[in-house]
């Protein structure tokens, strides 16, 4: 693919500065789909649009990355419309929740104001919409397919709530969740996104590079307590100072950076049985997420990508 993107960033400037030409390249097919020019140019809007971080990268870089994303949602696309007739979800209120979740985040107080703020800006609420469900259908299919390798010591976590100290250690954290097809390879390409740290941040390398969902908030996880981590991240964020990263820790699927932002100690008064609730929820969905990359892995390497 390395031949394939340079001359896919090559034909990018060229059309970058011819408008008019956008609507006739086709970028890459993807089994039977098609990414245009005019694809990757919407999607540099949306991810500026949903990311600022974005108006720092060279032009190539943020081609590369908007090019990936599109090839990552066509990839899950395909992969749902195997197993649904159609991209639909029937549960609408959680939906809605997730809607009105992303807005505000952004910082709208509605969803009026929010597609009028997409509208100017010139991206698609319908498409916006579909990729929306596209995720909860991907994660379906996920959860059916892994839910019973999902492996919970509720026994382990008793016991570790019942040790707790009356304050407990929270991280505030952020993650690059990248993988690499030979192991030999590891040190190379960590040895690029550490350079891409040093030199453009690290929301912009997790951007960048991080294959994980937290990469459209550029890697950010936020606060997590340090019971919810398992032994060896727990060991790592405790020997690295508070603002440097990680050496690639390996996790099912890929390695992860992670990056300690700031650590502090919270009052320990949770209820037992919400705290239990809580660490079991957390492990559920941080195993489901490596195996959706797993799967994803597995369901690129048998699409067919080609440049035309």
């Amino acid at each position: 693919m390395k031949k394939i993107n340079k001359f896919l960033i090559i034909l990018f400037l060229i059309i970058f500065n011819n408008v008019n030409a956008i609507e006739n390249k086709i970028i890459l097919k993807v089994n039977n789909d098609i990414i245009t020019s005019l694809d990757v140019f919407e999607e540099i809007n949306r991810l500026k649009f949903f990311n600022k971080n974005l108006n720092q990268l060279k032009k190539e870089e943020v081609y590369q990355i908007s090019l990936q994303s599109i090839l990552k949602y066509k990839i899950k696309k395909n992969e749902v419309t195997k197993y649904f007739k159609e991209i639909k979800i029937d549960n609408k209120d959680y939906l809605n929740t997730l809607i009105e979740n992303t807005y505000k985040n952004f910082g709208f107080k509605n969803l009026i104001d929010f597609k009028e703020e997409l509208k100017n800006n010139k991206i698609s609420y319908e498409l916006f919409l579909e990729k929306l469900k596209v995720d909860i259908l991907w994660n379906q299919i996920i959860f059916v397919k892994y839910s019973d390798k999902i492996i919970i010591n509720e026994n382990d976590l008793k016991n570790q709530i019942q040790n707790q100290s009356t304050f407990i250690t929270s991280f505030e954290i952020k993650e690059i969740v990248f993988s690499v097809t030979n192991v030999n390879d590891l040190d190379s390409v960590y040895q690029q996104i550490k350079k891409d740290i040093n030199e453009l941040g690290f929301e912009n390398a997790a951007i960048k590079h991080s294959i994980s969902n937290t990469a459209k908030s550029g890697g950010n996880i936020g606060w997590v307590d340090e019971n919810q981590l398992n032994k060896e991240i727990r060991e790592k964020l405790n020997e690295i100072p508070t603002g440097s990263i990680s050496n690639p820790i390996r996790i099912p699927g890929g390695f992860v950076i992670l990056k300690k932002i700031d650590v502090k100690k919270v009052d320990n008064k949770l209820d037992f049985d919400q705290e239990l609730s809580k660490l079991i929820n957390y492990q559920k969905q941080t195993q489901l997420e490596n195996y959706s990359n797993i799967y994803f892995n597995k369901v690129k390497k048998d699409t067919e990508i080609n440049a035309p």
